[in-house]
């Protein structure tokens, strides 16, 4: 009789065990912080006001006011949308504001919000970087505390979040951290491959992997998600898809083979403009909120770190694929009939040879929205356009219509692999059923 209670036991202590520990994890018993307790004392005014030259660049690599800042609305007021599976949450007010802003964080405070995720009232929801800005070091931390504490308080209230997190949910923040939160510290002296292979540019490595992998966050998009909405670190920079569009491959490779150097993506970074394109949604955001602002020794540091490939060298940017188009294919009558739409619907800006038109239309030839092998963000981009974009310098692009209902699905599939086929080198591969679901995505 008593040994067959003994396995019921067993049960119950390790359902006993499993719900402490559940708990424990929920309450935050195993959270842990990369704050010291040196950040409680207060900055002194004469250290606030050194502090803001740096604060405002890292602020800026930060991208802090285009994920803050609503198209319409004022500067880091929040409100911009971030749309999950599970409701979407709005960007929050980072001005000063004493009730509806930052203003009540003391320099300890913002120091755990941005190297723990955790804020005045609880755990930060992850659209809020921390798992890219833990890496940020403490200095750097104290220099943008006084920045953002600089700029003009708003009175904006926070827009509500949705779904699940008008819920008290925050505590199952704790599982998530724990599996998705590494707490790693910013690289701070460049791999044995690259001190061997590229001495002369160690340092500027070592910067751009800080500015990249920490506050500038590119993984949060660049990267595929895990099933838990994390970042996929084991597919780091393979690219992903964000509102519909594909955040594209940034692994020094592909950079290399779209034609890219140090000197023309640390442009592309500091214009938005380059050979290869300009940038677009969110990418247009970030150029123009975030890069453009940013020095040229950090721009450099930035594209010196993407283009290092896995032995440490910078890759050699590669010519322009070779056309497709002409040469004998089972699709030769379809492509035929793209280069017609394409001559139609296109040329007019873009020119017949895909030259493009300097602050009108960007180039064709070359571009690597049809090198990518997805052909994603071209067959989107003909269906939606692209409004009127302003870039550093006083570039611009024209608005660029959308032909979702001018062009069916097969003329913008034929389109797109004539053009592909032209300029990117790419097989003849979209069909219109493709086109069709992405003119039915949202």
């Amino acid at each position: 009789m008593h040994g067959s209670r003994r396995p019921q036991r067993v049960l119950w202590l390790v359902l006993a065990l499993l719900l402490v520990s559940g708990l424990a994890v929920f309450l935050g018993a195993f959270r842990g912080s990369s704050v010291t307790d040196a950040v409680d004392r207060p900055l002194s005014a004469d250290d606030m006001r050194e502090l803001l030259p740096r604060g405002r660049q890292l602020a800026m690599a930060g991208d802090c006011f285009g994920c803050h800042s609503r198209p319409e609305g004022p500067r880091a007021a929040g409100g911009v949308p971030i749309d999950t599976p599970f409701g979407t949450l709005y960007s929050t007010n980072i001005t000063p504001d004493p009730e509806h802003g930052i203003g009540r964080y003391t320099r300890a405070d913002f120091h755990r919000a941005l190297l723990d995720g955790v804020g005045r009232g609880g755990n930060l929801y992850p659209a809020m970087p921390y798992v890219f800005t833990h890496r940020t070091t403490a200095a750097d931390a104290d220099a943008l505390y006084a920045y953002m504490m600089s700029i003009p308080p708003i009175a904006v209230a926070n827009v509500p979040h949705t779904g699940v997190y008008r819920l008290p949910v925050r505590g199952f923040m704790n599982f998530w951290n724990l599996l998705n939160f590494p707490r790693e510290d910013a690289v701070t002296a460049p791999p044995p491959a690259v001190a061997a292979a590229a001495p002369e540019h160690a340092q500027q490595w070592v910067r751009g992997a800080y500015l990249v992998e920490g506050l500038a966050h590119c993984a949060a998009c660049h990267t595929p998600m895990n099933l838990t909405m994390g970042t996929d670190v084991a597919r780091h920079f393979e690219g992903a898809v964000i509102d519909g569009l594909q955040a594209p491959d940034i692994r020094a490779a592909t950079l290399g083979a779209q034609g890219y150097d140090v000197e023309s993506l640390a442009r592309f970074l500091g214009t938005g403009i380059s050979p290869q394109g300009t940038s677009f949604a969110g990418m247009y955001t970030v150029t123009h909120a975030s890069t453009s602002h940013l020095q040229t020794q950090d721009l450099e540091a930035m594209a010196v770190y993407l283009l290092t490939g896995e032995d440490g060298r910078i890759v050699s940017a590669s010519p322009p694929p070779q056309p497709r188009a002409a040469a004998a294919s089972a699709d030769s009558a379809g492509l035929a009939a793209g280069r017609l739409n394409y001559l139609s619907a296109c040329a007019g800006c873009h020119g017949v040879a895909g030259e493009g038109i300097p602050n009108v239309a960007p180039a064709m030839r070359g571009n690597a929205t049809l090198i990518n092998d997805d052909p994603r963000n071209f067959i989107a981009v003909v269906l939606r356009g692209i409004p009127t974009q302003r870039f550093a310098g006083d570039q611009r692009m024209d608005a660029m219509p959308g032909f979702a209902d001018s062009l069916s699905a097969e003329d913008i599939a034929r389109l797109a692999n004539w053009a592909r086929a032209q300029w990117g080198g790419q097989a003849p591969a979209v069909t219109a059923d493709t086109v069709r679901k992405l003119r039915q995505a949202p």
